[in-house]
């Protein structure tokens, strides 16, 4: 999460970019030490995740934290016709979800983010050391 959080903080403040291409950038956590670092790196808001629903709804939701309830949250406090999108991998586990009338009404789009791969139009650009060297700077 603090990754995402650097990467949006940062891309909001470059020349290249308005502050509107994010506007609020709001992180949730349930350690306080991380949320600190997320205010630190950026964030409008570092809340913890019993906050989210007074603080949302949200155009753009990013789940990276592997919990299935993070991830229903994220569903839940997304705006109507908004977007979540999964960074976290649940491994083989089965998850449960509540994707009822509420959810298809609501013509959110879930799209997963696979970040060990990357569209073969970018391939050449951005070989593995390069995204590598870029992240651990």
């Amino acid at each position: 999460g603090l990754l995402v959080t650097a990467i949006l903080s940062s891309s909001a403040t470059t020349a290249s970019l308005s502050s509107a291409t994010f506007g609020t950038i709001t992180v949730f956590d349930s350690l306080s030490d991380r949320l600190a670092a997320a205010s630190r790196m950026g964030a409008s808001q570092a809340l913890f995740p019993s906050q989210a629903s007074e603080s949302g709804p949200f155009d753009v939701s990013i789940e990276v934290s592997g919990n299935s309830q993070a991830l229903q949250s994220a569903i839940d406090n997304t705006s109507s016709g908004g977007r979540i999108i999964v960074g976290s991998w649940y491994g083989n586990a089965d998850i449960i979800l509540k994707l009822g009338i509420d959810f298809h009404r609501s013509h959110k789009t879930i799209k997963t983010s696979q970040v060990s791969e990357i569209p073969a139009e970018l391939s050449a650009l951005w070989s593995k050391e390069r995204r590598f060297a870029l992240t651990w700077e």
